[in-house]
Order: C-alpha cells, then sequence, then structure tokens
C-alpha cells in the first residue's frame, strides 16, 4: 500500500482539510521512491503540523514537513549505526571506492580521525560529486529535471533535494554515508 494511502487520514486530520493536492501526493510518492521509511515520514509530518498554529495549517503545504522528515531520518540513521557498532573507516573508503569514477584524487579530504568526522566528510564529498554529475549532464536532461520539479522551485531546500536525488537515480549512486548500505 502507498504512503498516500497510509497516511492520509493523519494528514488530513492534522492539517483540518477534506483533501491532499496533486503536488501533496506526489511529495508522498517522492518520500517513498527516495526509501523514507514510513514511520520517519508519519512522525515528521506529525511533528512539523503540531508545531504549526492550527489556524495556519491548513494553508500550510505538506512538503513544508521535509526538513523535519530530513532531520528525524538522519537521527534514524545515526541511532541504527550506532547499534550495530560499524566499522566506519571500511564504510567510508567503500563510499568512495563507490565514486571513483566520478571524482579526481583532489576532491577525497584527509582520511577522517573520527566517526562524526567521516560522515561530514562524505556528505561535503556527495554535494561536490551532485555538482559534478550535474554538470556532466546534458542540457536536454538538465531541462527535463528541472521541469519535473518545478513546482517546488521556490522553495529552495527541497528544490535541491529532489534534484540531487534524481541525479543520483540517474547514475545509479546511493546517498553517501556510513549508515546507508
Amino acid at each position: 500500500m502507498s504512503y498516500y494511502r497510509k497516511l492520509k487520514d493523519t494528514i488530513l486530520s492534522l492539517k483540518e482539510v477534506f483533501y491532499l493536492s496533486p503536488r501533496e501526493i506526489w511529495f508522498l510518492s517522492f518520500l517513498e521512491e527516495a526509501g523514507y521509511p514510513l514511520e520517519v515520514v508519519k512522525e515528521g509530518i506529525k511533528e512539523f503540523y503540531l508545531s504549526v498554529p492550527p489556524e495556519k495549517r491548513h494553508k500550510t503545504p505538506l512538503f513544508f514537513s521535509f526538513g523535519k522528515i530530513n532531520q528525524l531520518n538522519h537521527q534514524l540513521a545515526l541511532k541504527k549505526g550506532r547499534e550495530v557498532k560499524i566499522d566506519w573507516k571500511r564504510r567510508y573508503m567503500e563510499n568512495l571506492e563507490k565514486i571513483k569514477l566520478y571524482i579526481t584524487k583532489e576532491d577525497i579530504p584527509q582520511e577522517p580521525q573520527s566517526e562524526r568526522e567521516a560522515e561530514e566528510k562524505l556528505k561535503h564529498v556527495e554535494n561536490l560529486l551532485v555538482k559534478r554529475l550535474w554538470e556532466n549532464l546534458s542540457e536536454e536532461e538538465k531541462t527535463k529535471i528541472i521541469r519535473k520539479y518545478l513546482p517546488w522551485r521556490k522553495n529552495e531546500e527541497i528544490f535541491k533535494l529532489m534534484i540531487k536525488h534524481e541525479v543520483f537515480k540517474l547514475y545509479n549512486i546511493k546517498p553517501l554515508s556510513l549508515y546507508v548500505i
């Protein structure tokens, strides 16, 4: 069953509306396709709307909850990673190995001294990687992606994340993280 079907009633009651817009339905399918866990999405939406004054909830678009969903997803990944006691040095090197075709030796940062530093360096490399991959796309591909996500252009954070997701999908690359396998 889709996220829309599983979350519809919760969202409608939080927003105090009768239906979700096509853009909000699409946003839920984006979250599902991007692999966000259902419970994280549900909790992120709930926490976000409970922080919005009740009189403004019905006018607040669902995708504004994305920051909270991302925050909870990151916390969950960190928690799972710490529970498993991963070999973060090995995972760090594996992540760099996966993308070696797309980056130069100069792009690779110095070896991290801690797990937290390794995760931060991977995020930095990931941002650099997205820029490089984007530059390698043809103008036609770029235009196609931008058109696909044009309705979200006003919200820069979401727009960039959707573009990043699409670029990674094109190149079949998973996000760089010690906690994503």
